[in-house]
């Protein structure tokens, strides 16, 4: 059992972390390119994005935008929901084009025009989505392995294979790219 005085110490340990993370947040977000995230039935999430056809620096800085969102929105969500969005795609900051941000393995991959060569077996889990609000847990049963194509911000052609959430992942992400959302699984 702890005494008052250890319990008010506690708080205000509470308190002035709770304080600094969100001086973080605001200063991260004052000196990056944070995009508001549309939310459903916003009609932007319910289009076909239009494939990019040339990379030039609005694409970068896009690429580059949908991150430092990802980021933030994970700093934040983390502490306020207990959760951490690992994807974003460019339909859900209002931007119809192909390209999506997936944080993979520690490391984010902007992926221009992904495509999913190849989809096996079946992964069961929490699909939840930046742009939907969810009521519990929605599950969704996705591939438990892809392989995906697509082009790199540095204009490269890669191939990644993803298993599991992450697999998972990329294919909820896609799904933005061709206006669906995890409500409609």
């Amino acid at each position: 059992m702890l005494s008052k005085k250890e319990f008010s110490l506690l708080c205000l340990s509470a308190a002035l972390i709770g304080a600094g993370i969100a001086a973080i947040a605001l200063l991260y977000k004052k000196n990056t390119p944070v995009l508001p995230v549309l939310q459903h039935p916003e009609a932007t999430l319910r289009r076909v994005a239009a494939p990019v056809v040339h990379i030039d620096n609005s694409l970068v800085s896009l690429g580059d935008a949908l991150v430092a969102t990802l980021r933030y929105r994970a700093l934040v969500d983390f502490f306020t929901r207990r959760e951490m969005p690992r994807g974003l795609a460019a339909p859900q900051v209002g931007i119809s084009k192909r390209l999506i941000a997936c944080g993979l393995r520690g490391t984010i991959h902007v992926m221009i025009n992904p495509v999913i060569l190849e989809r096996k077996g079946t992964y069961l889990d929490r699909d939840d989505c930046l742009s939907v609000e969810n009521e519990g847990e929605t599950v969704i049963s996705r591939s438990a392995y892809v392989r995906v194509r697509y082009t790199t911000l540095e204009n490269r052609k890669k191939i990644l294979v993803a298993r599991n959430d992450d697999a998972a992942l990329i294919e909820h992400e896609i799904d933005h790219l061709n206006g669906v959302l995890n409500i409609d699984h």
